[in-house]
């Protein structure tokens, strides 16, 4: 059963079950699938916005032994980049290293029996490989950000075996090795948003579930020696997932488990309401990421909060304007893209 089936009916559980899940959209073809928890970066050397471990979520779920599916946002339709990857997990810790062009991926769940414990990377010269070396260890529902001027990937948070449990450590990864970093900070989590701030030039982790069934709208940074809180708080939120907008200049938090606020930007005087009409339903658990090239927000599925269904609908927001991607037909595989690679 996957792990997050109890989302809209348990709150107090921190591995968030979703038994309510309804019934999710009808799979598109050549396009990801319905789904909540998985992970969407952007990929400089590529041009393009990846998504990772789509398809989990739902009371129907893939086999655990289907491989990881690599799918890439061009702006004009999805491309199925690599479909041989490590088994299916959602929850994970993802982020893109644009020093080596390379994604990594650390540990995630496929249900309440199995999660995982390594560090998976890919990158379009050698697809995926498995690293060899210690690590955090198993890890699900956790968070990863990649700290470009430091050349780290940060890891906060999570959950283990037990789930009444969650981790407050902080590790890094360089590509070459884990290292466990720092004990204080946030308490310890799960369900939080985590995302490099390039004005503020750190890491920052927003919100969150804890152990004693607090939801918190608390913001921390971390700047690789320490982590700092910076106050004000927010409303509580969890479920969520953050980007750094270029065009606003500041971090957009999108997504929530128990509020039909879909959006939040964060300002000088902290977090507010982003002011937009229209755009896509309250959910949980979607993903977004920034598309530097063309300078939009793309946002990708998560769970409806009104039934449970789960979500394939694809959204870019360039600062003004929601516009939904209607469903498109198949997009030209890789090597006959006039736009592979991208220019520049």
């Amino acid at each position: 059963m996957p792990r997050i089936r109890m989302a809209l009916s348990a709150l107090t559980a921190i591995a968030c079950y979703s038994s309510a899940a309804g019934a999710q959209a009808p799979p598109r073809p050549h396009a990801p699938p319905a789904s909540a928890g998985h992970s969407l970066v952007y990929a400089d050397d590529l041009g393009m916005v990846l998504l990772v471990n789509a398809g989990l979520g739902s009371m129907t779920d893939p086999p655990a032994s289907t491989p990881t599916r690599l799918w890439g946002w061009n702006g004009t339709g999805w491309l199925l980049l690599d479909s041989a990857g490590p088994p299916v997990r959602n929850l994970a810790g993802v982020a893109w290293d644009s020093r080596r062009h390379t994604l990594v991926m650390h540990g995630g769940t496929y249900d309440r029996d199995r999660s995982y414990d390594e560090t998976w990377e890919w990158s379009r010269p050698s697809g995926w490989r498995r690293f060899v070396g210690a690590g955090p260890g198993l890890r699900d529902h956790t968070q990863m950000a990649y700290d470009p001027e430091r050349g780290r990937a940060v890891l906060f948070g999570g959950s283990g075996n037990d789930p009444n449990t969650a981790f407050a450590d902080t590790w890094e990864f360089d590509g070459t090795r884990w290292a466990w970093v720092a004990t204080g900070g946030p308490p310890a989590l799960v369900h939080h948003a985590m995302q490099y701030d390039p004005g503020l030039r750190r890491v920052l982790v927003f919100g969150g579930f804890t152990p004693g069934g607090r939801h918190l709208g608390d913001t921390w940074a971390w700047d690789g020696t320490r982590w700092t809180v910076m106050p004000p708080a927010a409303e509580p939120r969890t479920h969520g997932r953050m980007a750094f907008h270029r065009r606003f200049d500041a971090m957009l938090a999108v997504g929530n488990l128990r509020s039909a606020t879909l959006a939040l930007v964060r300002g000088a005087a902290g977090w507010a309401p982003l002011s937009v009409a229209g755009g896509p339903s309250p959910r949980y658990l979607p993903d977004v990421a920034y598309d530097a090239r063309r300078d939009v927000m793309v946002l990708f599925g998560g769970g409806d909060l009104a039934s449970g269904a789960l979500l394939d609908d694809t959204w870019e927001f360039d600062g003004t304007t929601w516009r939904m991607i209607p469903a498109m037909a198949p997009a030209a595989p890789p090597d006959q893209l006039h736009d592979w690679p991208p220019p520049g």
